[in-house]
């Protein structure tokens, strides 16, 4: 079984190894572009938009600022980017001449439990998009991608049901389970010969088993195996 790491220990592990810090902030860019088009109400684009530059920093400041008495990491750092951007327009405001009445209210004030019940994100939809860019990520090691996995599933319930089913076959089967990650490779012989399935229909859905056998072991309920990820 692969040890699946929750994202609130690995924020706190992998922030002060820039390398391990930069892939995870390059993981999460569609998030935090998401938080900051709704901020901003409208379509954003990176190397082009200034708010999605102060929403990476943002991002960056709360997996530094981080601690697990803070709730959930996603939620946390929603909040800081809202609170980054709403500071970045205030300025923005500031240098036309306007002004806010609350602006001489401190973050710390603002940041308080309304804040988080406001900014903060939908469990759900946080293990959900969680658990997509780690299936993403792992199938990734496989050299398969959510496309590829969409393209190749079977269109036939019964069938897409067979290959799941052999899936959990296989992760309940500890040398077979163990052979698979090993090599990266179906033990195809030996799947044979405890589901009785033909060989080449084995081989046939050999990317779409993987897949599931994956989604599997690392628990992704949120992954709709029938299509690679919800939409």
């Amino acid at each position: 079984m692969l040890h699946k790491q929750s994202l609130d220990s690995r924020v706190i592990e992998e922030r002060n190894d820039k390398q391990k810090a930069s892939r995870l902030i390059f993981e999460f860019k569609p998030f935090i572009a998401s938080v900051a088009q709704k901020r901003a109400g409208r379509f954003l684009e990176y190397g082009v938009d200034e708010e999605l530059s102060v929403a990476l920093l943002a991002f960056k400041e709360a997996m530094d600022s981080y601690d697990k008495k803070k709730g959930k990491f996603l939620s946390f750092a929603k909040l800081v980017i809202n609170m980054r951007l709403i500071d970045y327009y205030r300025k923005k405001m500031r240098e036309k001449t306007y002004s806010f009445d609350n602006d001489s209210i401190p973050n710390s004030q603002l940041m308080d439990a309304g804040s988080l019940e406001q900014y903060g994100v939908d469990d759900e939809k946080e293990k959900r998009i969680l658990e997509i860019i780690e299936y993403r990520a792992e199938l990734e090691k496989w050299g398969i991608n959510l496309e590829e996995l969409a393209s190749v599933s079977p269109k036939d319930d019964s069938l897409r049901e067979e290959y799941i089913e052999i899936a959990r076959i296989i992760v309940n089967n500890g040398p077979i389970l163990k052979t698979l990650m090993e090599t990266r490779k179906l033990p195809l012989k030996e799947i044979e010969d405890i589901t009785w399935v033909h060989r080449k229909k084995l081989e046939r859905g050999r990317i779409y088993i993987i897949a599931m056998v994956l989604a599997i072991i690392n628990g992704l309920s949120y992954v709709d195996t029938g299509r690679g990820d919800k939409k």
